[in-house]
């Protein structure tokens, strides 16, 4: 299948990489997402020197101009949210609920720092000497290099790209390599949204050359990374080595599959999640775990499995059980069910089918 290469977007410009990757849809691989373009180390120095050339202009515009940008990307995203989220159901395996819900959190993300851009920050307070004041100001630091995770492909890059932009900074922004879908959504719309030349760049591609070269960057004034403990450290260290300002969010639970866990990516429908196989395999025990009131959905033994604990990491949010419980009582209404027709009932409405 023939697809439309998405290009990386540097100073003003959708700019052809140095390759380019499939991006899949994990829960099916015969469904491609789109083909997006891979970046050099080259083309991140054209996208920080554009960052810096564009930096002076934009860090004293009107905070009314940021503002109207922030507040356009804002209502965009919320009216295709739709669309967006299942394009990140997709490309990273959400569930469709999910997909919609943090896409929606992204629209969201904008329009507040949208409001942001518009409260000047700052304190006055009297000198120690008789008659003086001191005031203290914010300023925008420079070129902000931003690289997020793959867990939340809209959410996370929107919450740091956002205020960067809202207080005058510029942005190279590189999203992880397996979910770029979403990230280079932001950048066309971005596009049209009014942003100047420059002040946002989006470079795809692998970290050990996009990343490595946007924290070793002499131009680069701060960093903000979300990821593995163990790269963070590196990024750290790069940072510190060139006294660049540094934010770090690392680490998190990692899921480990029991030998009798089946994890397979075989739904075709993109409304479910990669997870559907254990959910369903393990529901009944998650049920009696959680005190839903039906003895007959309990099957087997009585000690929970690996799978089960697998799942009930994955239903631990208030909202995943809270559609689970709602769905279990409501098939629980309806006689004609088979114990596991009420299982399939649960497991769709769980997983947004």
């Amino acid at each position: 299948m023939n697809m439309e290469l998405k290009r990386n977007w540097i100073a003003g410009q959708w700019v052809e990489g140095q390759g380019s990757r499939v991006n899949e849809n994990p829960s099916d691989k015969t469904d491609p997402v789109g083909t997006y373009a891979s970046a050099s180390a080259n083309q991140v120095n054209d996208a920080v020197a554009a960052a810096k050339k564009a930096f002076h202009a934009w860090s004293r515009s009107s905070p009314q101009v940021r503002a109207d940008v922030l507040d356009k990307v804002g209502t965009e995203i919320l009216a295709r949210k739709e669309v967006l989220g299942r394009q990140l159901s997709r490309e990273e395996g959400k569930t469709l609920a999910e997909g919609i819900g943090e896409t929606t959190r992204a629209g969201q993300i904008w329009k507040w720092f949208a409001g942001e851009a518009l409260r000047i920050h700052g304190d006055k307070m009297a000198g120690l000497r008789p008659g003086t004041d001191a005031e203290v100001i914010r300023e925008p630091v420079g070129v902000v290099g931003i690289i997020t995770p793959w867990n939340f492909p809209i959410a996370i890059p929107s919450w740091k790209v956002a205020p960067a932009l809202a207080f005058g900074n510029c942005v190279v922004l590189k999203p992880a390599d397996l979910v770029p879908a979403s990230a280079w959504s932001i950048a066309d719309i971005l596009s049209r949204a009014g942003v100047p030349e420059g002040v946002f760049n989006l470079v795809m591609g692998s970290g050990s050359v996009v990343g490595n070269a946007i924290i070793n960057h002499k131009d680069v004034s701060a960093v903000t990374f979300t990821g593995s403990t163990k790269t963070g450290m590196s990024v750290a260290e790069a940072c510190v080595k060139r006294l660049a300002r540094v934010q770090l969010e690392m680490g998190g639970p990692t899921i480990k599959p029991g030998t009798n866990a089946d994890f397979g990516y075989t739904q075709s429908d993109d409304r479910r999640s990669v997870y559907l196989p254990a959910l369903r395999n393990s529901l009944p025990e998650l049920l009696e775990v959680f005190d839903f009131p039906d003895p007959s959905m309990v099957v087997g033994q009585r000690n929970v499995s690996s799978v089960a604990q697998q799942s009930l990491f994955l239903m631990n949010h208030p909202w995943m059980r809270e559609q689970a419980r709602h769905a279990s009582q409501k098939s629980l209404a309806d006689a004609s069910l088979s114990d596991d027709e009420r299982v399939e009932r649960v497991c769709e409405s769980v997983c947004g089918t």
